[in-house]
């Protein structure tokens, strides 16, 4: 019988225990977000448009994951879990161009093969930076980078190119704004170089 009224509150108290998770007051739900780019359509051009094979379009993996990337420090990169992507960076990065340099009057028209003109060069594109930069004071700063590598019937170049932009605040929001204005920038900035490259 003392066996028995022994076991009895040890059953009681884990039923509590167990339970106990349910009686605390529930935590805010944390919301999520998505973002896309919303890059600026090209300025028109009365030039002939550059022909382009878009060829292979990688990411750098310190940001190719879907969070959005803050950097904090020499090599010190956070990838926020609550703001993310839409879609993965890279893809996400590819539509862009395709999408750009397909429009009508667009300063680059895409071709399927390189070869099979003279005047049209082959562009792949590596993404080296789509991140914010939060070292120092201040709000920080959006950072778009690409190395582009042209390839033309006698010659080929390789491009470094970046755009820095301040950030309004310190927001998802911010971020997202800055880098979409700095990509902007840049590939307005690749445009005019491939148009160089070929003489228009």
């Amino acid at each position: 019988m003392t066996g028995r009224w022994f076991r009895l509150p040890a059953i009681l108290w884990l039923t509590l225990a167990a339970a106990g998770c349910t009686l605390l007051p529930e935590q805010p739900a944390v919301d999520r977000a998505w973002f896309l780019l919303e890059v600026p359509d090209p300025a028109p051009v009365e030039r002939a448009p550059v022909l382009v094979e878009l060829g292979s379009v990688r990411i750098a993996p310190a940001v190719a994951g879907k969070g959005l990337v803050y950097r904090l420090g020499p090599y010190r990169y956070e990838s926020d879990f609550y703001n993310e992507w839409f879609l993965s960076p890279r893809e996400h990065f590819e539509q862009i161009l395709r999408e750009r340099w397909t429009q009508a009057g667009a300063p680059v028209t895409l071709v399927t093969d390189a070869r099979a003109d003279p005047r049209a060069l082959q562009v792949d594109v590596l993404v080296t930076a789509l991140h914010g930069d939060l070292e120092g004071s201040g709000t920080g700063t959006a950072r778009a980078g690409l190395r582009v590598f042209v390839q033309g019937r006698t010659d080929s170049k390789l491009w470094d190119l970046e755009q820095p932009v301040v950030l309004a605040t310190r927001s998802p929001e911010a971020l997202v704004a800055a880098l979409s204005s700095a990509m902007g920038a840049l590939l307005g900035d690749l445009e005019r170089q491939l148009a160089q490259q070929v003489g228009n």
